[in-house]
């Protein structure tokens, strides 16, 4: 038996002493808690402990009300603390938010013009006046809810014919007399639109916060965030007001307060009918910078907002971003206030290539997935910017916020939306498309001559051709890859049936090489090579095989649809044989053949395995001139000059 080293034996018993001390002090500790037990069972039995100790449980509540009090103490006079604060800070300058501006104090040049002004939130108290300091022939009306301030507004338009309308929240407060004739005083020339500097109000002594008497927006600024969405947010809040300050031009106004030209509104198409009054206002904004006006803030205009603040959050947003009220506004209003977002003084077009994949769990899967990422790098090589969505992706702010929505019609519709121009590319399922969506869109783009002709009775929507094309920077030669040499091979779903090609080809005596799913259960297990092939890795697969075999969908082959992977082979310059499909023959000048029955199948396969020379040649004919007209650059090319031609007509949505 072996010997134990003598260091471990040491160490062990080491171990051992360690763990009969510790065990030694717990039973020690045990023995001292067993006796202070016993001791305060004898004690709690005298008559004079259990009479102190009723005399403290009768004294308890007097203490606890003690204690109370001074915690209330200790926090009024952190309150008296936070309100002085907030006054001194507000009194350091003269004219501030907080002491309202004397009455005889010159308001500033008094506009000669006529103002209609609509109050929006809860009804006032019963005898309560206008707001402080409106000067004569001020049309005022009141609603409650944000929603009736637009048709409140329309009717004052064509009621009483204003110079000016103007916007105020029920919560603020004017501070000085001549506030609205300063913001009048601001409309002139670019200047459509003036807002005031509004501030938090000085709370009662015991409600003081650190935020009483500060600016709560000078105006708000839009942002964009890591998506491309556009934020509002309020500008200069928390600093002291500085009614002195200049008039500057800032990106938008908020629910406290706002006066506008009457025949820029006009223009602009007016206040949206909102739920949320301060994206209502950021939105209308946004339209008036868009058609050519200025907004300004004017800081001798000071309003108290008194609306409540619920969280911190609210002190840093204009409305909440996430909320139905601003969702709402960029579904309107998306690109606009991206636009005016994005500090670039030149903004490119943003497109967003909308693809009928599902999720982006499953969109490596999709063809369409892969052809709007060719597109959308060939936009951006054009100088553009866009982003590829998802099916469930299509109503995301991000994406409404584009200037240009392409969606590659797959099986199911996606909605138009007011605030972008609506492309509707339909690369396949030609049965499925509805007449809504053809007449919501901007333009219809079809990839087959014979539908666009169809479409074009059932729409007063402009409709062109815009066929299917490759990736040419991803399918081009590759050298043979052994494991994806064969003489014949298919790349193709099944959809659950035996697609033509396949069945043509083993009627024909052909055993082909699959890729794809759902095949294993319909043909023999073993001509299956992969249930599924990367996109990355297909220009291997096509250019290490003898014949690629090709066939469409019976809708697709009815309407005339060329598939995309005839586009994509013969970038390769590998041999394609495919069904007959009109335009084919013309679209390819004879490089891809066509079969019409399993014989002629065999016989086609047959000579170009017979003569791989000449099929490579002909194939290299095809790659010629899918290089010289059919790549996604031509494509992005042609989807330009179609936007670009609708620059100067209303959108779908004003026609």
């Amino acid at each position: 038996m072996p010997t134990e080293p003598a260091d471990a034996a040491e160490e062990r018993r080491d171990l051992r002493q360690r763990l009969d001390a510790e065990q030694a002090a717990v039973e020690h500790w045990r023995r001292i808690a067993r006796q202070r037990e016993d001791q305060y069972a004898t004690l709690i039995r005298r008559p004079v402990v259990r009479a102190l100790l009723a005399a403290e449980q009768r004294a308890a509540p007097v203490a606890a009300h003690a204690r109370s009090a001074g915690r209330r103490l200790r926090a009024g006079a952190e309150r008296v603390a936070l309100r002085v604060g907030a006054l001194g800070r507000a009194g350091r300058r003269r004219g501030s938010s907080v002491r309202p501006m004397p009455a005889a104090e010159p308001p500033g040049p008094a506009p000669a013009r006529k103002v209609a002004l609509v109050v929006v939130g809860p009804a006032e108290p019963a005898g309560a006046g206008s707001p402080v300091g409106l000067p004569p022939g001020v049309e005022v009306a009141r609603v409650a809810e944000p929603r009736q301030a637009a048709e409140a507004l329309a009717r004052a338009l064509q009621t009483s014919t204003p110079d000016l309308v103007a916007l105020m929240a029920a919560g603020s407060e004017p501070q000085s007399g001549g506030w609205l004739d300063r913001l009048a005083a601001a409309i002139e020339g670019p200047v459509v639109a003036a807002v005031p500097l509004a501030v938090h109000p000085v709370r009662p002594l015991w409600h003081a916060t650190p935020h009483d008497g500060l600016v709560r927006a000078a105006g708000a600024g839009l942002r964009l965030d890591a998506d491309g969405t556009p934020v509002p947010e309020p500008l200069a809040a928390g600093t002291r007001p500085e009614p002195d300050g200049p008039v500057v031009e800032v990106a938008a106004g908020t629910g406290a307060g706002l006066l506008v030209d009457r025949l820029a509104y006009e223009a602009a198409g007016g206040l949206a009918d909102a739920d949320d009054l301060d994206a209502a206002v950021v939105e209308l904004c946004g339209r008036l910078r868009a058609e050519g006006g200025r907004v300004v803030v004017v800081p001798g205009a000071v309003v108290v907002d008194g609306r409540p603040v619920r969280s911190r959050r609210e002190l840093r947003s204009v409305t909440d971003p996430a909320g139905p009220g601003w969702a709402a506004a960029v579904r309107r209003s998306g690109a606009v206030l991206r636009r005016a977002a994005d500090p670039r003084a030149e903004v490119p077009l943003r497109f967003a290539l909308t693809t009928a994949a599902l999720s982006a769990k499953v969109a490596g899967r999709w063809g369409d997935w892969h052809m709007a990422q060719a597109l959308a790098g060939s936009l951006g090589r054009l100088g553009h910017e866009a982003r590829v969505q998802t099916a469930d992706q299509a109503d995301s702010l991000a994406g409404r916020a584009c200037d240009v929505h392409v969606v590659l019609r797959g099986l199911r519709p996606v909605r138009a939306s007011g605030g972008q121009r609506q492309v509707l590319w339909i690369i396949s399922h030609p049965e499925a498309v509805e007449d809504r969506e053809l007449d919501e869109a901007e333009v219809v783009l079809v990839a087959s001559p014979r539908f666009a002709d169809h479409v074009r009775g059932r729409t007063g929507t402009p409709v062109e051709v815009m066929l299917q094309a490759t990736d040419h920077r991803r399918f081009a030669p590759r050298p043979v890859a052994e494991a994806h040499r064969h003489e014949v091979t298919v790349v193709a779903k099944t959809r659950d049936v035996l697609r033509p090609m396949v069945a043509d080809a083993l009627a024909a005596g052909l055993r082909p090489a699959i890729y794809g799913g759902g095949w294993r259960e319909l043909v023999d297990p073993s001509l299956v090579v992969a249930d599924h092939v990367d996109n990355e890795l297909l220009p291997t697969v096509y250019s290490s095989a003898g014949v690629v075999l090709n066939d469409h969908w019976g809708p697709m082959k009815a309407w005339g649809f060329v598939s995309n992977r005839l586009f994509d082979v013969l970038a390769c310059g590998t041999p394609v044989i495919s069904d007959a499909v009109d335009g084919i023959a013309e679209l390819f000048e004879g490089a891809v053949p066509e079969y019409h029955d399993p014989a002629d199948l065999r016989a086609r396969v047959d000579e170009i395995l017979a003569d791989p020379p000449a099929a490579r040649a002909r194939a290299a004919r095809g790659r010629e001139l899918v290089l010289a007209h059919h790549t996604m650059d031509h494509r992005a090319r042609q989807l330009v000059r179609v936007i670009e031609g609708l620059v100067g007509r209303p959108r779908r949505k004003d026609r």
